[in-house]
């Protein structure tokens, strides 16, 4: 079996059911993140929740030891089709260049009715262990 190695910001609670993010070998996998910190929602507006979303991921992969340009793939969940312009302005101010590849699923609920946005990230960690 190949070691796990769970990644949590310094500063960020632990949830019990999932680490936020878990390192094997090279590769990072990170859980399914919403637009909150510290349990407060960041906006109502799908872009203010990407925003929230993308920060949360660039913590856990820079306590990995990383930086965004290793993101190697995102994917992306959306509840309203209509949001993904904002979705999609907020992941290319991301990934300015050389992008990771990228999947964006419409689905019909989160966990929690005001969640408009959850992306997934797997990550390249250059040296990882």
């Amino acid at each position: 079996m190949a070691v796990r190695k769970p990644v949590i910001p310094q500063g960020v609670t632990p949830n019990p059911a999932f680490p936020p993010g878990v390192q094997v070998g090279e590769f990072l996998f990170i859980s399914g993140h919403v637009g909150q910190d510290n349990g407060v929602l960041a906006g109502i507006d799908c872009e203010s929740q990407t925003r929230q979303t993308f920060a949360n991921i660039k913590a856990i992969v820079e306590a990995a030891g990383a930086s965004m340009a290793d993101v190697v793939k995102i994917t992306c969940f959306l509840v309203d089709v209509n949001d993904y312009a904002a979705y999609g302005k907020v992941r290319s101010e991301v990934f300015p260049s050389n992008p990771p590849a990228s999947s964006t699923v419409m689905v019909a609920a989160l966990v929690r009715p005001e969640y408009l946005v959850e992306v997934e990230a797997i990550v390249h960690v250059p040296g990882g262990a």
